[in-house]
């Protein structure tokens, strides 16, 4: 089974989904029966479905109803305005009526909300009382932050979107990296990787094979989950993102290679 787990939907009736006035470059129509279609053509599975900030910011909508009109093949993951003073209630609104299933914490908007903020803690204990996974988005220079949050909410699935965006041009030993290899200690972290991360790992002196043997070594395939961010990464096509991934990562056993294109997944969302 092969499980994308980062896609970001885009409904083409802009008049019952608005799109946020400054929507992003990225933002294309990429609706569901679009991304089911899609799904077939590239022989994807199941999908998480996380909400485009891009497109909607927090008017999860479109995510949210994709999800509930297709739940055989979609999960949905919801963003919370984490400024309004009502933003646990929001979440619970999302989960319980709604019927996503999980949070995304979304901290590269500015101002930059730190993760340990008190604001942003009301929506972790809240998840944490909804019993849903949390997604992070959030940038490499806050993994500092993290330990002491996966260390106190030890039973939710956490979600590192990305890897938080890591630079890896040095190469190895990727020794910049250690902030990230430091939280394999923490078993209910799991990493997020993208077609960004794909292209991060062929600049300058990194290889694929070099990174991800790195990685996989220190948290194996059952802590790491393919995502291809489409179409906000949309250079190439939806087939072709997957295909690259299964390139780049032909040299992994196929038990590994079993759990990171779709085993971990379900191991999150097991619905």
């Amino acid at each position: 089974m092969i499980i994308d787990t980062h896609v970001h939907v885009i409904a083409d009736d802009q008049r019952k989904y608005p799109r946020r006035t400054d929507a992003q470059a990225w933002v294309r129509d990429t609706s569901g029966e679009m991304l089911l279609a899609l799904n077939r053509e590239a022989g994807v599975d199941r999908t998480v479905l996380v909400q485009g900030f891009g497109a909607y910011e927090c008017d999860n909508s479109y995510t949210a109803d994709c999800a509930r009109r297709y739940p055989n093949s979609f999960a949905s993951v919801c963003i919370v305005d984490y400024r309004q003073g009502d933003a646990p209630e929001q979440l619970s609104y999302w989960v319980r009526e709604r019927g996503v299933s999980g949070v995304r914490l979304f901290t590269t908007i500015e101002p930059e909300l730190l993760l340990d903020d008190p604001l942003m803690l009301s929506l972790w204990t809240r998840a944490a009382a909804l019993a849903i996974p949390i997604c992070i988005m959030t940038r490499f220079r806050q993994l500092s932050r993290l330990p002491a949050l996966l260390e106190r909410f030890a039973d939710i699935p956490v979600a590192l979107d990305h890897l938080a965006l890591p630079r890896l041009s040095d190469g190895p030993p990727y020794e910049t990296l250690q902030p990230l290899f430091d939280l394999v200690r923490f078993p209910n972290l799991y990493l997020k990787f993208s077609t960004e991360t794909l292209y991060a790992s062929r600049r300058g002196r990194s290889t694929p094979k070099e990174f991800f043997s790195r990685l996989i070594e220190r948290f194996s395939g059952r802590r790491l989950m393919w995502g291809s961010n489409f179409p906000a990464t949309h250079d190439r096509s939806f087939k072709e993102q997957l295909g690259l991934a299964r390139e780049d990562l032909a040299f992994v056993s196929q038990e590994d290679q079993r759990w990171l294109f779709g085993e971990t997944a379900l191991s999150v969302w097991p619905s």
